[in-house]
């Protein structure tokens, strides 16, 4: 899975996740990517409903671990790697906004 993911509306319908919080509110989340950084996987997902605008920029992380139908999410505790892979998926999207993948979309 790529950046390019991250514009397509109809991708988007079909991966909306249900993830419960601390508090055991369930919100959904629209899976936005998938990255491979220093040999792990990492999925990063969004809000489905943003109710504020600091919402929408959001983007919560975490590993995926296990193999085929053994995947699983799993919270990244360490705040170095999570600050990490946020970089690497803030790289990447810079890099896909400036592709020509991305300048065909806004036409």
């Amino acid at each position: 899975m790529a950046i390019e993911d991250m514009k397509n509306e109809e991708y988007e319908e079909e991966n909306i996740i249900e993830l419960e919080d601390e508090e055991g509110n369930v919100e959904k989340y629209v899976h936005i990517a998938t990255l491979e950084y220093k040999g792990a996987y990492y999925c990063y997902f969004q809000k489905a409903e943003p109710e504020t605008e600091e919402e929408e920029e959001e983007v919560v992380i975490f590993a995926l671990e296990g193999e085929e139908e053994d995947m699983k999410l799993l919270p990244i505790e360490d705040e170095a790697l999570l600050d990490e892979v946020f970089a690497e998926f803030c790289h990447q999207y810079e890099q896909y906004e400036q592709s020509e993948d991305a300048q065909k979309l806004d036409m």
